[in-house]
């Protein structure tokens, strides 16, 4: 199945696109009971998805890692880091072909960068993501990025990967040949526990490095309390990552 196909799966099946489409269907049959609670239950669900202060309360559940400390990482002692890509933006036209990195991916490059300098270690860059044949795989972007805008060179890239199970297997089957076991892996918060369990399967043994935080801890702010286009979006993550690991636990 490709990914575009698997991507359009995922946008009807998940919040917030999902819930529309069911409040819809419950209008549609809004003569009966049950169509009409459907309707408010799925527009009630659409509200609260909206607001920071639920989907901070959520994503707190999900990212369950602490940041990384320097104490933890020296006695960890690790050989290599690994930062898993988080997608491509395909309508960039002030870059070469009109392709650059997501945000996701940017920010987990921008900490990969960070750490790699305060740790000195190697970088491995894993990603393909390919939608067309022709695309440029997600690591290469990443390893340009790296490269040129945080001087910060990738000693290996990990281009057939297009899935975080995939993100394991082939990374592990490169870094083997150089007798790398323990690495230090970069991802978002929310999709740590997810990508740790398929790394440690994969025969890494892994120290955690998590970014881009969703939840927080802090005070809640009034502007938490109003609807925000971010909190649906983070809400379609949150989501993804439930059905994720569930789908993870089964297949793998």
């Amino acid at each position: 199945m490709s990914i575009i196909v698997i991507y359009i799966i995922k946008l009807l099946l998940l919040p917030p696109t999902s819930l529309v489409i069911l409040a819809l269907v419950g209008m549609f049959l809004d003569q009966r009971k049950w169509g009409k609670r459907m309707t408010i239950v799925c527009l009630a669900l659409l509200w609260l998805l909206s607001l920071p202060v639920v989907v901070k309360q959520w994503a707190l559940l999900w990212e369950r890692v602490p940041p990384l400390s320097a104490e933890t990482a020296q006695q960890f002692k690790p050989q290599a880091l690994v930062v898993i890509g988080g997608g491509i933006e395909t309508s960039a036209p002030e870059y070469p072909g009109q392709v650059t990195l997501h945000v996701r991916t940017l920010l987990r490059v921008r900490y990969a960068a960070k750490l790699a300098g305060e740790l000195g270690l190697p970088i491995l860059a894993s990603g393909g993501g390919m939608l067309e044949r022709d695309d440029v795989p997600e690591a290469v972007l990443m390893a340009q990025t790296l490269s040129n805008e945080f001087k910060t060179p990738v000693a290996w890239q990990e281009p057939r990967s297009s899935n975080t199970a995939e993100n394991a297997r082939f990374s592990r089957e490169l870094l083997k040949e150089f007798g790398i076991n323990k690495i230090v892996l970069v991802t978002q918060a929310y999709h740590m526990p997810r990508a740790a369990m398929e790394f440690r399967k994969a025969g890494f043994d892994v120290l955690p490095a998590p970014t881009a935080f969703i939840g927080h801890a802090g005070e809640t702010r009034l502007l938490d309390w109003l609807p925000s286009p971010t909190a649906w979006s983070n809400s379609f993550l949150l989501a993804h990552e439930m059905i994720g690991m569930l789908w993870y636990r089964i297949r793998y």
